[in-house]
C-alpha cells in the first residue's frame, strides 16, 4: 500500500467513526435509540416504549454500555490504522545500486564480466520486493544526463554520485580475480551517505560458469542482510538467477549485446546475437523476448509467433518485469488483443514507475489512436525518467510532427541525434519530418546520410527511390530500390522491397517485368509467413491484369487480396478499396447498374473506417461516383462531385504501401473535359497533375500516361512545340516498356509526325 492509498484508508475510517458516533452513539448515551432484533439493529426510543415498556429499567445500564462499546470500537480501528502503517512501512523498498565490478584478473577476455556481473546482481536483486534496484539501463541514464555518456566503467567516485542523484541509499561494488580455475567474486555495499562499508562478502567456485551457477545467488543474499534485510525476509525471497536469465554465462553476455543492438535498431546485428544465445541456453525467456521483436522488425512473422509461443512458455524463468513484457507482446501479436496489452503495459508502468520503455510503449499505443495530448504525456514521462532517451525523443518529435508544430518536431529531433551521435535512425527520422515539410531535397540528404552510417538501414532506400520517382528519374529509382534489395537485413524486408520495385514498373507500364519481380517477392514471404505482404502481392496484381484487360485473373488476384481482410485491424478500409476495385472492373466492362451498387456499399461503410483512413475512403467513394456519372454522360455533376471530395496527399513517406495514392484514376476531371470537348480546360487539368513542383501536386507521382494524353491536347490545339516536348518526356520514361503497349507505339507515330512538319 502507497502513502496515498494509506491516508486516504485512515481518511475514511475517521470519518466513518465520527459519523457513526454522531448518528448512533450520541442517541444511545441520551436514550433516544435502543438496540433491535432487525435490521437496521437500531430503533426509537419512543417505538422501543411502546413494544416493550418493561426494558426502561435498563437505561441506567445501556448508557454504560454504550460508551464501552464506542471505546472498543476506537481500540480496534487503532489497532487497524498500526497494522496499516506497519505494512506500508514494512513493504518500503530500500534504494540499492550495483556499479561496475573491476577485473583483477590481469587478462582482457574477461572484461565482460565487468557489465555482466552487476548486470545479473541487478536482475536477481530485483526479485526482493523490498528492494528497489537501481536498473543498469537507469544508471547509463543518469551518465547521460550529467554528460558523461562516454564512460564506459563507472567507478566508485562516480558512482557515490550517481546514487545522490537518484536517491539510492546503498551502492555495491566490486571485483573479481581468477587463480587457475578459480573464480572469486567480492562485493562490498557501502552507505551512499557516509561512503561507510556495510557489508563485505565474496564467492568462489570452480569457473567463470560457477558465476552464474552459485556465485550471485550467494552474494545477492549477503548484499540484502548487508542493507539491512532480516533473515525471514532474505530467505522468503528466491535469489535464483539461473531461474530468472540462464546458466550459461557466454550466452548471457550474447544477450547484452544483442539488446544493445536492438535498441539502436540495427536489427539484423540484433537477430545474430540474441540467436547465438538461444543456440546456447533454448531456455533463455528474456532473449525469446527480445528476439521475437526483432524478427517482427525484419518481417519474419513465422519465426516471430514462434518465438514469441516459446517466450510465453518459459515467462516462469523470466523476472516479473520481462514476464509482463512477454505477455503485453503475446497479448498484442498472438492474441490481437491491443487494449490487454495496454492494461499490462499500465500495470507495467504502476509498479515500476522508473520503467522508461513502458512509458514509450504507452506514448506510442497512445500516438497511433490519434490521442496525441495522452501520447506527449507518455514520452514526457519517460524523458523525465532519462533526458537523454532516444526513443522518447523520437517519440515526441513524431507526435508533434502529427500535430502540425513542425518547428518543435525539429528540436526534438535535433535532440534525438545529439544523443544518439553514430546512429542512422535519428538522420532517417530527420528526413521523414524534411519530406512531410515539403523539403524533398533536405530529406533526401537526411535519407541518404542514414545509409551512410548503416548501410541498408530499415526502409530509408525505399524513401530515397520515392523522392526519385517524383522528380520523373526511374532509372535512379531503381538503382536505389536495387540497392535496398542487395542490403536488406533478411527475406521479409527484401521482399518488401521487390514490391516496390515491382510497383514502379507497374506505373511505368512494364506489366510482365511486374508480374515476374512479384513471384520473386511472394516466392521469399511464403516460407516466414509474411501474411499482409502476400496480400499486398496479389492486390498489387489484380491491378496489373486489371490493366491488361484480363478481368477474370483481376477478380480472383482481388478476392485472394480482400481474404486477408478479415483478420486485418483495418477490414473496413480494406471493404471500402475491395468495393471501389470491383466498381472500377464493371464500369470497364459497362456494367454500369453494378458499379451504382458498389457505392451504396461504399457509403454504408464510411462510418466505421478506421482512424487515419477516412479521408482516403470518402476519396474512393468519391472518384467511383465520379466515375460511374462519367460512363453516364452527367459530365457537369461528374465535375461538382470529385473536386468537392478529400483531396488525396502524400503527407509522410510510405514505408509499407506507396502506391496507394498512386494508383487511382485522378485525371477523371481531364477526363470529363475531354469528353465534353473543351480542350482547354482538360489541358489545365492535366497541367496541374504534371506540375513540375512535387509539392503543388501533393507529392504524388507523375503517371507517364497523363504525359501521352496532355501531349496529343496540345497537339489538337496545334501547340506543337509542347506537345513534342510531352511526347518525348512520355517515350523517354517508358523506353524499357513493353513493346506492344499501343500508346507506345502511337506516340512515336505522332512524333515522328509532328517533326517531319
Amino acid at each position: 500500500m502507497d502513502i496515498i492509498s494509506l491516508l486516504l484508508t485512515i481518511l475514511g475510517i475517521i470519518v466513518a467513526v465520527i459519523f457513526g458516533y454522531l448518528q448512533v452513539v450520541v442517541p444511545f448515551i441520551k436514550g433516544e435509540v435502543r438496540f433491535s432484533k432487525h435490521f437496521p439493529f437500531v430503533e426509537s426510543a419512543e417505538a422501543a416504549a411502546v413494544a416493550k415498556p418493561h426494558r426502561r429499567r435498563k437505561k441506567k445500564r445501556k448508557r454504560f454500555l454504550i460508551p464501552g462499546l464506542a471505546i472498543g470500537i476506537l481500540i480496534i480501528i487503532f489497532v487497524l490504522v498500526r497494522f496499516l502503517v506497519f505494512q506500508a512501512k514494512a513493504i518500503e523498498r530500500v534504494p540499492i545500486a550495483v556499479i561496475n565490478f573491476t577485473n583483477r584478473t590481469g587478462d582482457s577476455q574477461f572484461d565482460y564480466l565487468c557489465e555482466a556481473i552487476p548486470n545479473l546482481l541487478i536482475t536477481n536483486l530485483e526479485q526482493s520486493k523490498h528492494l528497489s534496484v537501481m536498473t543498469w539501463e537507469r544508471m547509463h541514464d543518469l551518465l547521460d544526463a550529467l554528460g558523461k555518456e562516454d564512460v564506459e566503467l563507472i567507478d566508485e567516485h562516480l558512482g557515490f554520485e550517481l546514487c545522490r542523484t537518484d536517491g539510492i541509499e546503498a551502492i555495491v561494488l566490486g571485483s573479481f580475480t581468477k587463480a587457475g580455475n578459480v573464480v572469486v567474486t567480492e562485493a562490498k555495499v557501502l552507505d551512499v551517505a557516509t561512503k561507510k562499508l556495510i557489508k563485505t562478502t565474496s564467492s568462489k567456485g570452480e569457473g567463470v560458469a560457477s558465476i552464474l551457477k552459485m556465485q550471485i545467488d550467494e552474494l545477492s543474499k549477503e548484499i540484502s542482510r548487508g542493507v539491512g534485510l532480516s533473515e525471514r525476509k532474505v530467505e522468503a525471497t528466491k535469489l535464483q538467477i539461473t531461474e530468472v536469465t540462464t546458466a550459461s554465462m557466454d550466452a548471457y553476455n550474447y544477450f547484452l549485446r544483442g539488446r544493445e543492438e536492438y535498441e539502436k535498431f540495427y536489427y539484423d546485428d540484433a537477430r545474430q546475437f540474441l540467436e547465438k544465445a538461444i543456440e546456447l541456453d533454448a531456455t533463455f525467456a528474456s532473449a525469446y523476448l527480445y528476439l521475437a521483436d526483432v524478427y517482427r522488425s525484419l518481417h519474419d512473422y513465422k519465426a516471430h509467433d514462434k518465438t514469441l509461443e516459446k517466450a510465453k512458455a518459459l515467462s516462469e524463468k523470466a523476472t516479473e518485469k520481462e514476464r509482463l513484457y512477454i505477455e503485453a507482446e503475446y497479448a498484442i501479436s498472438i492474441e490481437d488483443d491491443p487494449e490487454e496489452r495496454f492494461r499490462i503495459l499500465t500495470q507495467l508502468a504502476t509498479k515500476y514507475p522508473k520503467e522508461k520503455r513502458a512509458h514509450q510503449y504507452l506514448g506510442w499505443y497512445y500516438y497511433n489512436k490519434d490521442l496525441f495530448y495522452r501520447a506527449l504525456e507518455e514520452f514526457n514521462t519517460a524523458l523525465e525518467l532519462d533526458p537523454n532517451y532516444g526513443e522518447a525523443l523520437n517519440g515526441l518529435a513524431y507526435t508533434y510532427a502529427e500535430m502540425g508544430d513542425y518547428a518543435q518536431a525539429i528540436e526534438y529531433f535535433k535532440r534525438y541525434a545529439s544523443v544518439s551521435p553514430g546512429d542512422a535512425n535519428p538522420f532517417d527520422s530527420m528526413g521523414d519530418l524534411y519530406f512531410r515539410m515539403g523539403q524533398l531535397d533536405e530529406a533526401l540528404a537526411q535519407y541518404k546520410e542514414a545509409i551512410f552510417v548503416k548501410p541498408g538501414f530499415l526502409y530509408t532506400s525505399r524513401n530515397i527511390a520515392y523522392i526519385y520517382a517524383l522528380k520523373e528519374d526511374y532509372a535512379e529509382a531503381m538503382k536505389w530500390m536495387d540497392y535496398g534489395i542487395s542490403k536488406a537485413q533478411s527475406s521479409g524486408i527484401k521482399a518488401g522491397d521487390y514490391w516496390y520495385k515491382a510497383f514502379y514498373s507497374y506505373f511505368l507500364g512494364n506489366f510482365d517485368q511486374a508480374l515476374n519481380i512479384l513471384d520473386t517477392a511472394e516466392y521469399l514471404m511464403e516460407p516466414i509467413e509474411y501474411e499482409s505482404g502476400i496480400s499486398s502481392v496479389d492486390g498489387l496484381r489484380s491491378l496489373v491484369y486489371r490493366d491488361m484487360k484480363e478481368y477474370e485473373l483481376s477478380q480472383n488476384y482481388s478476392k485472394d487480396w480482400y481474404a486477408y481482410a478479415l483478420d486485418s485491424p483495418f477490414y473496413t478500409t480494406m471493404t471500402v478499396d475491395y468495393n471501389f476495385d470491383l466498381g472500377l472492373k464493371e464500369l470497364k466492362q459497362e456494367n454500369i447498374n453494378s458499379a451504382r451498387a458498389r457505392l451504396a456499399t461504399i457509403k454504408s461503410y464510411l462510418p466505421d473506417v478506421e482512424p487515419g483512413y477516412k479521408d482516403l475512403a470518402l476519396f474512393l467513394h468519391d472518384l467511383l461516383y465520379a466515375e460511374v456519372l462519367l460512363a453516364q454522360d452527367s459530365l457537369e455533376k461528374a465535375i461538382a462531385v470529385f473536386e468537392k471530395t478529400a483531396k488525396l496527399e502524400v503527407d509522410r513517406p510510405l514505408y509499407y504501401f506507396p502506391g496507394i495514392h498512386n494508383i487511382y484514376n485522378k485525371n477523371i476531371v481531364a477526363r470529363v473535359y475531354k469528353k465534353k470537348g473543351d480542350v482547354d480546360r482538360a489541358i489545365l487539368e492535366y497541367e496541374k497533375l504534371t506540375n513540375p513542383d512535387p509539392n503543388k501536386r501533393g507529392r504524388l507521382l507523375i503517371h507517364p500516361l497523363w504525359r501521352y494524353e496532355l501531349a496529343k491536347l496540345y497537339e489538337e490545339k496545334v501547340l506543337t512545340a509542347k506537345a513534342i516536348e510531352q511526347y518525348e518526356k512520355f517515350l523517354d520514361i517508358w523506353k524499357d516498356v513493353d513493346t506492344d503497349r499501343p500508346e507506345k507505339i502511337d506516340a512515336r507515330k505522332r512524333l515522328a509526325k509532328l517533326k517531319a512538319g
